[in-house]
């Protein structure tokens, strides 16, 4: 039963629905956080997972690349294109804020340093700890010295009866590794030692909450 509403989530529209019917309040309770963390004029950002729409602000002076291995996901992502030379994303057109590529995320099609910014949002939770850890290294990878990761995936509540309805959505996500708080800081900085900033922040009217990591290349 859950197979077959997870395959029908694989169209844009029915995904947004669902967001707006299982994250509700989710753009009013975001806004402050994103101009906390997006305030910054980045010029190439890399989107992970990117989904059918930018998750998060486009940078104000730049364009965002997206990648995600669904084709309907990224061709809504960029407007109805679907590029192939990863070259483009150094020169795009002039008339695009919004590349996107049909990509696995362990094997991203960008050159070392590519972007200023790597990013990914409610992406880590549905992939194991081995494969997460891949991923981190080619996002790392991908980004400039001086660059920066910001990555911010759904926790699990630290008491379920607390906030139960957060709690079941968690339960019957599509992801079938939502972590902890620790367990999810403890991935993220054995795979990519450094000083990773955290927060955590309640992102819709249901209880979720999200953890935010943010990490700067040397």
């Amino acid at each position: 039963m859950f197979k077959k509403i997870y395959k029908i989530l694989e169209f844009p529209f029915i995904y947004r629905l669902a967001m707006l019917v299982l994250v509700p309040g989710a753009s009013k309770l975001l806004k402050p956080v994103y101009q906390k963390y997006f305030n910054l004029q980045a010029g190439r950002v890399l989107d992970v997972g990117c989904g059918p729409t930018p998750g998060t602000p486009l940078p104000t002076e730049g364009w965002m690349v997206g990648v995600d291995i669904n084709e309907s996901y990224v061709r809504s992502f960029t407007g109805g294109f679907l590029d192939q030379d990863p070259k483009l994303v150094l020169n795009p057109p002039t008339d695009r804020r919004c590349l996107g590529y049909l990509s696995s995320a362990d094997r991203l099609p960008f050159p070392d340093a590519s972007f200023d910014e790597a990013r990914s949002r409610s992406f880590f939770h549905h992939m194991s700890d081995s494969d997460a850890a891949v991923v981190i290294r080619e996002m790392n990878r991908c980004i400039r010295p001086g660059g920066r990761i910001i990555t911010f995936d759904v926790v699990w509540p630290r008491r379920a009866w607390t906030r139960p309805f957060a709690w079941l959505i968690c339960r019957f996500d599509r992801g079938t590794h939502v972590r902890t708080e620790t367990q999810t800081i403890k991935l993220f900085q054995e795979t990519c030692p450094g000083n990773w900033t955290r927060e955590r922040h309640t992102y819709s009217y249901t209880g979720l909450e999200y953890l935010w990591l943010q990490y700067e290349k040397k």
